[in-house]
């Protein structure tokens, strides 16, 4: 039987913790080309160059008691920091899960990543987000398995 995924099947883990009340979470893979092309060569030819992986996400900002950490807090120390000191590189992983927390079916790609940017908003009768980019430091450790 064929099976679809959708939003409720995706989860985003920093470290080994997951992003609780994710709203949705992206990536992108682009690859330059390095053109061969020599003189008297009819058509253009290329070779593959460097691939560059990318991404974003959107969690409500929360916590589950008065007494914890936000669930977003991994992210925001990892990219926020005072002057004169560098962001601290971060494991991402993008998984789509065949059901919820289950660890036997998922798919994942697992990224080190920096946290490029980061927005968070608050509007009066809305759920309080946070909008986070990052770009990839290298290739990921395993691959998306089908």
């Amino acid at each position: 039987m064929a099976k679809y995924f959708s939003g409720k099947d995706g989860a985003l883990r920093v470290g080994g913790s997951e992003v609780g009340q994710l709203q949705s979470w992206s990536f992108s893979q682009s690859m330059s080309v390095l053109e061969i092309t020599a003189m008297g060569d009819t058509d253009r030819t290329i070779k593959p160059g460097v691939r560059s992986y990318s991404g974003s996400a959107r969690a409500y900002y929360y916590t589950a008691t008065s007494t914890a950490t936000p669930n977003v807090t991994d992210l925001l120390t990892a990219a926020i920091k005072a002057s004169g000191t560098e962001s601290d590189k971060v494991t991402l992983i993008c998984r789509l899960e065949e059901s919820a927390g289950s660890a036997t079916d998922a798919r994942q790609l697992t990224f080190s990543a920096y946290i490029t940017g980061v927005s968070m908003s608050s509007s009066v009768g809305e759920i309080s987000s946070v909008d986070f980019t990052w770009e990839a430091d290298g290739a990921p450790t395993d691959e998306l398995s089908t």
